[in-house]
């Protein structure tokens, strides 16, 4: 941690509510506002997926969505390059939607929480635009073990992906929160920030915000002291942990299981300290450099199928192609024949009549010279 991170905040602060989606980032988030920090206006609204409200302001949600568009980022995105390509794409236009909206923000009140689990791309974005309007920035970054993640995304998002197998949607979703956890992991190791796990959070919520309050400056309406009653108490239900973790249930790749399970751990040891710990750092360095080993070969393999099954598909399609193509070119033979044929009968018939009538005429001039 540097010395920067640990110096105390002066003037306005702002939380930015980090994670993987579905590891508690609205309860976090819904915690703090009821603490008495600041969440913009308007908000999403409740669903059945977070009846108790997710506590996300739209305008961020909307700007993290134009740029992760513009990327070609999925919110959810397995790929080490994704920061990357999210990063490239960040420009002064984009500085200026960010700072206006910052600066409308700081008339309302001295203390944000901007809570949208699309921000682990570009944390740094924020500290930066936030940084010039006086704010101090602070990142909580909220940890759910994998494997109750799955349950959870699988249970209110699947049918928003038809057209994938349940291997495939697990296996994406198990990159997407891998990756996700070690891009913000890296981006904010050099700031004040905090880690809780999600069921630290719901098993002693006055613990954890009394930590997030040292941590990372914040002021709040209650003392966070046992023995009396608060609104977080109705907020935070115990019953909230829907999902127990475990990998027994789940059909995974061996190799992404150990890799999330590792990183599970080393973020674990930094959600039991300030946020900060170097031997954790470092091992959540490696483990990414060993993700990054695998989808490298996942991809190479990907390639691979993909390339061939298109090769088949196109052979196919050739193939079907040309039979459609003799198939109508003997149709269209079969009804010229018939035009023909058609024409022949006309021809036939037209001589006919022709004879006939030529017939009726010689024996009318016979009658009439028999006659006269």
């Amino acid at each position: 941690m540097s010395d920067d991170a640990s110096a105390e905040p002066q003037g306005r602060r702002l939380v930015l509510v980090t994670g993987a989606g579905r590891s508690g980032t609205s309860t976090i988030a819904g915690a703090l506002h009821f603490l008495g920090l600041h969440v913009p206006l308007p908000v999403i609204k409740p669903n059945e997926s977070n009846p108790m409200g997710f506590f996300e302001s739209t305008w961020p949600v909307k700007f993290h969505r134009r740029l992760l568009e513009r990327a070609f980022v999925e919110q959810t995105d397995g790929r080490p390059l994704a920061q990357e390509l999210a990063a490239a794409v960040v420009d002064d236009v984009v500085r200026d939607e960010l700072r206006t909206w910052l600066a409308d923000v700081a008339l309302v009140e001295p203390q944000v929480v901007v809570k949208d689990p699309r921000s682990i791309w570009v944390p740094w974005l924020w500290k930066e635009t936030a940084g010039e309007l006086g704010y101090d920035v602070g990142y909580l970054t909220m940890l759910r073990h994998p494997a109750e993640v799955l349950g959870s995304r699988s249970t209110y998002y699947r049918e928003n992906r038809p057209g994938i197998t349940d291997f495939q949607f697990t296996v994406m979703n198990l990159c997407g929160w891998i990756n996700g956890n070690l891009v913000v992991e890296r981006q904010t190791r050099s700031d004040r920030r905090v880690v809780l796990g999600y069921h630290d959070l719901v098993e002693d919520w006055r613990a954890c915000l009394a930590r997030t309050r040292d941590t990372l400056g914040l002021t709040f309406d209650d003392d966070l002291q046992p023995g009396h009653h608060h609104q977080v108490d109705d907020f935070i239900d115990p019953g909230l942990r829907r999902h127990e973790p475990s990998w027994d249930e789940w059909d995974v790749p061996r190799d992404l299981v150990e890799v999330a399970q590792e990183v599970f751990d080393q973020m674990t040891r930094l959600s039991e300290t300030d946020g900060h710990d170097p031997a954790a750092e470092a091992a959540l360095d490696a483990v990414g450099e060993r993700y990054a080993v695998v989808m490298r070969d996942a991809e190479a393999i990907a390639h691979d199928a993909i390339r061939s099954f298109s090769k088949s598909m196109t052979a196919r399609a050739t193939a079907g192609h040309e039979a459609r193509l003799a198939e109508q070119a003997a149709e269209l033979e079969q009804a010229h024949a018939r035009v023909r044929e058609l024409e022949a009968q006309a021809g036939q018939g037209a001589w006919s009549r022709f004879y006939a009538g030529m017939k009726r005429r010689l024996g009318a001039r016979r009658a009439t010279r028999q006659a006269g």
